[in-house]
């Protein structure tokens, strides 16, 4: 057997894992193509916020593709990776020339107010509620503790990591799948998605 023939069944494998649920080759994907993500990313970018932010979005973009079984060819899975890479930051790009060329074409005498009215402002702290309370419905204490820290408390990523034990992949991949379960128990509770 040679090595290629055996690469292309680990892939194999790794796909046929991920359809069937498992979270650690949901993992091993992130661990495996993660540096050569964030290189093609930030080629593109060339921002290091943007480029966190783009990766993790192409895992996003990736494990949902590979969970519903979209990708026909999964010993191609590194070209797909690729692909979304690029894609990814290519989109981001052109996000921020859109959200540029916004700014500077409008005429600030015909902007609406953009202060949030009085019934915005309470529909705001509604919501800010029940997220609240979601998080602490929450099954996994960790899932409690990350998604407060984060997003409520907006602690810095790097404190969470040094205090949780995580590297920036692993705290990236953690939350990740809390905010999937929140977005369940959200949902079911009735919010919107």
């Amino acid at each position: 057997m040679n090595v290629v023939s055996t690469a292309s069944e680990e892939l194999v494998d790794i796909v046929r894992r991920i359809i069937a649920g498992d979270p650690a080759a949901e993992d091993e994907v992130v661990r495996r193509y993660e540096h050569g993500v964030a290189v093609i990313i930030d080629h593109i970018v060339r921002s290091q916020s943007a480029t966190e932010d783009a990766s993790q979005e192409t895992f996003r973009i990736v494990i949902e593709k590979l969970r519903r079984g979209n990708l026909r060819q999964p010993e191609r899975l590194s070209g797909f990776v690729c692909s979304v890479a690029r894609n990814t930051a290519i989109e981001h790009i052109r996000r921020a020339k859109r959200s540029n060329s916004r700014e500077e074409s409008g005429d600030a005498e015909r902007l609406p107010d953009s202060a949030p009215s009085q019934l915005d402002q309470i529909l705001t702290k509604e919501r800010a509620k029940v997220v609240r309370q979601t998080i602490l419905e929450l099954n996994v204490e960790r899932d409690r503790d990350l998604l407060f820290r984060y997003y409520v408390a907006e602690e810095d990523k790097d404190r969470i990591c040094l205090d949780l034990g995580l590297t920036r992949a692993q705290f990236n991949n953690v939350i990740y799948r809390a905010l999937a379960r929140f977005k369940e128990l959200y949902v079911r509770k009735g919010g919107k998605p």
